[in-house]
Parts: structure tokens; C-alpha cells; sequence
């Protein structure tokens, strides 16, 4: 399934130019321990209780517009998450519409996602909204991040974030991305816990344009974990406390 979806992939970044209303990209990313809005400590540690592993994953990413207007676009995308050393793996399929403006954009859309774990495959869906503007004061691009899940989780997580990146030679660019989260009961029918704090994190990261359409991308981020990612409906109390990841992205533009 997976060398299917790459493959189709790729297919479609290779032919999408002789289509002037289509735009994406296609990403490949390596990164050195699993997370997801916040969490990669407990999961780590949860996944260790079954003799699996949470390091080392490859994230195969496609995110495709089809610009209907100046305003308005239907988008699609997906990703799907590899853990090399264990059982492991997390997929995510979304399509919605987007209405860009001067001054900010909106994206409504619908997300599937599977976990295939250990302990089997788990479904679960969400509707997102994402707001995306411009700050008037720093330059830097904002994003309010909406998500409820309507399945499994029957939560809603929040993220606010901020990226600015300043140009340091030719084709070279330094970037910092800051963001925090609540959560409005997300994790309650997994972990046990309710209405707090997420996360708050920090990324950093160099991005080469290394042709015209193609940019790799180092990073490092340090996340810290809040109330709302302490696990004490899991074995152990697990809690999420600090945790530094890096990783590499490298993304082809259509």
C-alpha cells in the first residue's frame, strides 16, 4: 500500500506541470523520534511496556491545490509514518477547501487517520479548521489550528504558532518556529485527562533551496510537555516532560 501511494505520488509530481491549476509538494522527512501534537515521551515510554520503539521515522508527506479562483482552492494531502524498528506506523488522508486572501487564509477540511500499533489498528477522524495570516508588527506568519475529533479521541486541540526566517547567504535561510497548545478533553478516552495545556515548543532550522523547486531543511526542536499529556489512565502514571528532537525534511514544489 504504501510503495503504492508513493508511487502515485511521485507520478503525479512528475506530470502535475502540464496542469496550471494544480500545486503541491512532496516531502520526505527523517526524523529522530516519533511525536505528535505534543506527545513522543509517553509514547515512547508507552510503547516500550510492549518491546517496540518510537525512534527513527520516515514520514512520506503529499499535499495537492487545485485553484478553483483567485480565492478559492480544494486541497488533499496525506502522510504516511514509518517506524523503522517496530509495528508501529500512523497515516493521515485529509481533503477540504482553502479561500486565500491578501490578508489571510482559511482551510476547512476532514482528516482520517490509522495508527497500526501493537496493539492493533485503531481509526479515528477529525474535522480542522486552520486560519493563517500574516503578524503586521514582526513579519512573522501566524496559524490558529483547530482540530476535533469526532471518533475515537472526541476532543479538540488548539495550536497557535508563529514562523519567521531571515535570509543569511544565497539560497540559505535561518528559521524559528514557537507554538503552544490546549487541549479540550483530546487525549480523555486514551490517557485519562481533561480540559489543560498541551504543549509548548521551539523549532529551529536551516533551510537550503537547493534548486528551484527543491529545499532541504535540518531542524531541532525542543518540546515541553503540560498537564494535559500526563498519562495516568496508562500503566506507570507516564508523563510528558521535555524532549529534543531533530531531523532533515527534503520537499519538491509542483
Amino acid at each position: 500500500m504504501k510503495k503504492t501511494i508513493i508511487a502515485a505520488a511521485s507520478i503525479v509530481a512528475l506530470s502535475a506541470p502540464a496542469y496550471a491549476e494544480l500545486e503541491g509538494n512532496l516531502s520526505l522527512t527523517y526524523q529522530s523520534q516519533y511525536s505528535y501534537r505534543g506527545a513522543n515521551g509517553i509514547l515512547e515510554d508507552a510503547a516500550g511496556l510492549f518491546g517496540a520503539d518510537t525512534e527513527d521515522v520516515f514520514d512520506t508527506e503529499l499535499n495537492l491545490s487545485w485553484k478553483l479562483n483567485d480565492q478559492w482552492s480544494l486541497i488533499a494531502g496525506g502522510n504516511v509514518n514509518t517506524l523503522t524498528d517496530t509495528s508501529i506506523d500512523h497515516d493521515r488522508y485529509r481533503g477540504g477547501v482553502r479561500y486565500s486572501t491578501e490578508c489571510y487564509t482559511l482551510e476547512l477540511g476532514y482528516q482520517s487517520q490509522n495508527f497500526r500499533t501493537v496493539l492493533g489498528n485503531i481509526d479515528t477522524d477529525e474535522i480542522y479548521l486552520s486560519v493563517g495570516a500574516k503578524c503586521p508588527l514582526t513579519g512573522a506568519d501566524l496559524n490558529l489550528f483547530v482540530a476535533h475529533d469526532i471518533d475515537l479521541l472526541d476532543g479538540t486541540y488548539v495550536e497557535l504558532s508563529g514562523h519567521k526566517s531571515w535570509e543569511v547567504c544565497d539560497k540559505t535561510s535561518v528559521g524559528v518556529t514557537v507554538g503552544v497548545s490546549y487541549s479540550f478533553d483530546y487525549w480523555d478516552n486514551v490517557i485519562g485527562t481533561g480540559n489543560d495545556w498541551n504543549n509548548a515548543y521551539i523549532t529551529l532550522s536551516l533551510a537550503y533551496n537547493a534548486t528551484e523547486n527543491l529545499t532541504v531543511t535540518p531542524y531541532v526542536t525542543y518540546s515541553q510537555g503540560f498537564d494535559a499529556l500526563d498519562a495516568s489512565g496508562l500503566p506507570g502514571n507516564l508523563e510528558e516532560d521535555d524532549e529534543l528532537t531533530f531531523g532533515v525534511k527534503a520537499s519538491v514544489k509542483f
